[in-house]
């Protein structure tokens, strides 16, 4: 009999802690605690898509007037003939047109214009 005492006892003791009386009101939130250290830096995630474009942004200052430009070496004159055209010594026949059929060099069987540019 003596070995079933202690386990009586204890169990007597466990069903009177519960009943000590009402609970008490909760209690007021303690200090904030000091910032921890951070933690270990993540792993990078995947690649994101692309953006859609920003929109555009504002013009620049205008520019200064730039300086005039070289005069032009090539000068084209046009020349018109029939059934020929002929350029002057000093320039190139570059171009025939006839008003009918095909040139044959500087001739045609009407009338012909020429492009002539200065060498």
């Amino acid at each position: 009999m003596s070995r079933w005492i202690v386990p009586i006892l204890f169990g007597i003791a466990v069903a009177f802690a519960g009943c000590s009386g009402p609970q008490g009101p909760e209690g007021g939130q303690g200090p904030k605690g000091e910032k921890g250290d951070p933690g270990p830096t993540g792993i990078a995630g995947p690649k994101g898509e692309k953006g859609d474009p920003g929109p555009p942004g504002m013009p620049g200052p205008k520019g200064e007037k730039g300086d005039p430009g070289p005069t032009a070496s090539a000068t084209f004159r046009v020349v018109t003939g029939n059934p020929s055209v002929s350029c002057a010594d000093n320039e190139i026949l570059v171009s025939v047109v006839c008003s009918v059929g095909a040139p044959d060099g500087s001739k045609c069987t009407s009338d012909a214009v020429g492009l002539c540019v200065r060498k």
